[in-house]
């Protein structure tokens, strides 16, 4: 009895640490996080998946610096955009975000002439890194991306 006491506290101990809030890493499940997004957020534009790979160029990022990506994009008719990477440490997020931010100014050149009126999307998309966790949504809908990347990440 007192075995199988002991066990279950060891094994408690072992989990708590991946459930504490206080701990260097943020790790999330970002197809959770992109699939919420899809959800609750209200796109104007038909969402489609990509696959990581494609996501991982498309954005420019190191592949090495990527676990896992789950990324959402428009048509092209809007500048609608979600994407969740799980970076593998705190600086590759760093990094991931760095390319996230590039991919924002490059859509906000292609869409200057060829949409303006998306532009005011692409002027303040959320976009936020908590731990090796990175994530951006591009819509009309930042208060619900925000309250929903908030209820995965806090």
């Amino acid at each position: 009895m007192k075995k199988g006491i002991l066990c279950a506290a060891a094994v408690l101990l072992l989990l708590l640490p991946g459930c504490s809030g206080g701990g260097a890493a943020q790790t999330a499940d970002v197809r959770k996080i992109a699939d919420g997004l899809i959800k609750t957020v209200k796109f104007q534009d038909q969402m489609s998946e990509i696959n990581q790979d494609t996501a991982i160029q498309i954005y420019g990022i190191d592949s090495g610096d990527v676990v896992k990506a789950a990324v959402y994009e428009s048509t092209g008719a809007t500048a609608e955009e979600v994407a969740a990477f799980e970076a593998k440490d705190d600086q590759a997020a760093g990094r991931v975000k760095e390319k996230a931010e590039e991919r924002i100014t490059t859509q906000r050149a292609g869409f200057q002439d060829y949409q303006p009126a998306e532009m005011a999307k692409l002027q303040d998309p959320v976009l936020v890194q908590k731990g090796n966790c990175v994530v951006l949504c591009v819509s009309n809908d930042n208060e619900t991306a925000k309250k929903t990347i908030d209820g995965f990440l806090s």
